[in-house]
């Protein structure tokens, strides 16, 4: 029961700014007839015997400065990435043999530091990435293949990637 009013005497003080009372004001402490403490800012009638409380001062900050907003920066210009595979051209036919052919790409502006280049046939990569941008390919498949050059950051990230070209291997079936 002692907790309790406890409590609720540390809830009334603390509450008491929300609800108008300043710190400035006094707040007494008295017991009653039934032993209960009671707390008011009420003083008290004479020859009660109700103390004074000593408040701690009023936990007050300054409101914080006001601040400029911050300049919104410049977009950084991003360059304008261009890949191309310039051969084969779309539509080839790879001549009847055994699927050899080389692929060249060409990417504008020149790669940079950190910057490769990666060959996908039919959306799998070939090798790893690279510096150059020329492969040469042996023993593909007979049928109809996609390749796509992608430019990629040494993270991994993708920068751009040319459009796809369509080649057409012819290789002898056996019988």
């Amino acid at each position: 029961m002692q907790k309790l009013l406890s409590l609720f005497a540390i809830v009334v003080v603390m509450a008491a700014p929300a609800f108008g009372v300043s710190a400035d004001q006094r707040v007494y402490k008295y017991v009653d007839e039934q032993g209960n403490v009671e707390f008011s800012d009420k003083p008290p009638a004479p020859g009660d015997s109700a103390e004074p409380v000593e408040l701690n001062p009023a936990n007050r900050s300054a409101p914080p400065p006001d601040i400029a907003k911050p300049v919104a920066k410049a977009p950084v210009a991003r360059p304008e990435y261009d890949t191309v595979i310039t051969a084969p051209s779309d539509g080839s036919t790879i001549p009847m043999g055994p699927g050899n052919f080389a692929v060249a790409a060409q990417a504008n502006p020149a790669l940079a530091s950190g910057e490769r280049l990666q060959l996908l046939i039919d959306g799998a990569p070939v090798g790893k990435p690279q510096r150059g941008s020329s492969w040469q390919l042996s023993n593909v498949f007979r049928g109809e293949h996609k390749l796509v050059v992608k430019r990629l950051l040494t993270s991994g990230g993708e920068l751009d990637r040319s459009e796809p070209v369509t080649v057409y291997v012819l290789r002898p079936s056996i019988r």
